[in-house]
C-alpha cells in the first residue's frame, strides 16, 4: 500500500464506529510497521485519522481492492487467521462498499507472503460480483 491516503482511510474505517478495539489497534501497529512507519508517524495519523469516512469517497475501485488485498495478507502473514482479524478486514470490506464475503473470496486466492503479487486484474473483475448497490 504505497499511499498514505489509503493508509489513512484504513485508520480512519478502524476509528469510525467508536469502537476501536485493541485487536483492530494491534492490526493498524503490524501494518505501520510493515509500511515502515515510526510509532511517531503512526499516533499523527491516528490522531489526525478521517472518524468521518470521507476520505473514503476519494478512493477509486482499485484502491479500495488494494487496500482490501493488503488487508488479507496482513491477516494471514503470521500463519494464524484470528476471528478477530477476519471482522476487522469484514469491517474495512463493509466500509469501502463491498459485502463481507469478500474477504473470504480474497483469502482464497491470496497467499500470506506480502512479497507475493496475485493477479490485480482478475481479482478486480471478479471483486465487482462483490460490490454494495446503493440507491
Amino acid at each position: 500500500m504505497k499511499d498514505i491516503v489509503k493508509f489513512r482511510a484504513l485508520v480512519g474505517i478502524a476509528q469510525a464506529d467508536g469502537d476501536f478495539d485493541s485487536s483492530e489497534k494491534d492490526f493498524i501497529r503490524h501494518l505501520a510497521s510493515l509500511e515502515g512507519l515510526s510509532m511517531k508517524e503512526l499516533k499523527e495519523l491516528l490522531q489526525s485519522a478521517d472518524k468521518t469516512g470521507t476520505l473514503i469517497k476519494d478512493l477509486n475501485f482499485d484502491d479500495k481492492i488494494d487496500i482490501l488485498i493488503y488487508t488479507v495478507k496482513l491477516m494471514k502473514i503470521d500463519g494464524k487467521v484470528l476471528l478477530s482479524e477476519i471482522k476487522f478486514s469484514e469491517k474495512i470490506a463493509r466500509a469501502l462498499g463491498f459485502e463481507e464475503k469478500c474477504i473470504g473470496f480474497l483469502s482464497g486466492i491470496i497467499e500470506g507472503n506480502p512479497n507475493d503479487t496475485p493477479n490485480v486484474g482478475s481479482i478486480n473483475h471478479r471483486m465487482r460480483k462483490y460490490l454494495i448497490e446503493t440507491s
